[in-house]
């Protein structure tokens, strides 16, 4: 399957935010890719995202001065509501577009991104059909994690004690009758840097972008080539 790619800009709050867009060219969804500099590295994830048709975004939710700043991290929880916020901004900007704003959107969430999709899928509830988070810190949500009402996949590490009841927990935290999953992910420790149990997790999150995106949009797709890209 032929896969298009480009650079992108989304202009949030008078910055920049470059980003890299693929679309296959028979497209029935988007994924909004949001983690780490690790899940913007690494192509696995994405390769198993296009081969099930689904294009991706990925953009670098942080400015160079705050890549220097000590406080954006996991343990310390910071500024989930802004990534949050940017991506809103930037499912705002995909729906701009003629071709792209015809798909339906998810949200994979890595890192500080795992808390970061749910904040924004409560705030944002009409602009995206599903939601997985993978690994990292969905408990940095807080009590957001109750007022979602978007499809959502928990994929914990299964290898990890502790981040498998986290995983638990913000299963549990999900409002009862929503659709929901939880899967803990055999051989993979706390950050998935494991290839095969990697690449099972992204299966796993295929499988539920396809099938909820089917549930609101039918079997139909996009038909993408270069004069769209």
């Amino acid at each position: 399957m032929r896969v298009h790619q480009r650079d992108v800009e989304v202009g949030v709050a008078g910055r920049l935010l470059a980003g890299f867009l693929c679309v296959p060219e028979r497209a029935s969804g988007l994924v909004m890719l949001v983690g780490d500099e690790e899940l913007a590295k690494d192509s696995s994830v994405r390769e198993v995202l296009h081969a099930a048709g689904l294009a991706t975004l990925g953009l670098d939710w942080r400015t160079a001065d705050e890549e220097q700043a000590e406080d954006w991290t996991v343990r310390e929880g910071a500024h989930v509501e802004l990534i949050a916020h940017r991506l809103e901004v930037a499912r705002d900007w995909l729906q701009r577009d003629d071709v792209l704003s015809l798909l339906p959107v998810g949200f994979l969430g890595m890192g500080l991104g795992a808390a970061a999709v749910l904040v924004a899928a409560a705030h944002q509830p009409r602009g995206v059909q599903a939601v997985v988070t993978l690994g990292g810190r969905p408990d940095k949500a807080g009590s957001v994690v109750a007022e979602v009402r978007v499809p959502t996949l928990v994929l914990g590490a299964g290898e990890d004690a502790d981040r498998a009841m986290l995983a638990r927990r913000v299963f549990d935290g999900l409002a009862p009758g929503m659709r929901k999953g939880l899967q803990l992910v055999e051989g993979a420790s706390r950050r998935f840097e494991e290839a095969e149990p990697r690449a099972r997790a992204a299966r796993m999150a295929a499988a539920w972008f396809s099938d909820c995106f089917r549930a609101v949009a039918g079997p139909g797709v996009v038909e993408w080539s270069e004069g769209t890209a």
